[in-house]
């Protein structure tokens, strides 16, 4: 199958420059997929997934963040704020649970202290109302 050189770019790196056989983007009237020899396009990127198939027809996806594309006959480019990998994102999101997770125990265990200061604050409070009350 054909093929063109697919570059995505963002303000800090290139994130990709990979021969490609099929790009699909994200935008604002709905998706448009790119094939090798398509005619010249610029258009407008909205924020989403960005699907494309490598040369050896494995199927990648990216996040990017609003940007603009623009197609020639044996190369497109994609230039975004922001673009972070599939795989990155299931990291991000197993880092956001588990801040999640500590959050909630630190949160659980403030509970418990306090339940606890409570607790005692009580008991120290009764035994020195019995304290009193048997000195009398």
């Amino acid at each position: 199958m054909n093929t063109f050189r697919l570059d995505i770019v963002t303000p800090e790196r290139r994130v990709l420059s990979e021969d490609v056989e099929m790009l699909k983007l994200c935008l604002p009237d709905g998706e448009y997929v790119l094939l090798a020899g398509h005619e010249p396009v610029t258009a407008a990127v909205d924020y989403g997934l960005v699907s494309y198939r490598s040369a050896a027809g494995e199927t990648h996806e990216l996040l990017v963040a609003d940007g603009f594309a623009q197609m020639q006959a044996d190369r497109a480019f994609v230039f975004t704020d922001q673009c972070l990998d599939a795989d990155d994102l299931d990291r991000e999101q197993e880092k956001l649970e588990r801040r999640r997770m500590i959050e909630k125990a630190r949160y659980d265990e403030s509970l418990l202290t306090h339940h606890s200061a409570g607790i005692f604050l009580a008991r120290a409070i009764t035994s020195r109302k019995r304290r009193r009350t048997r000195l009398k």
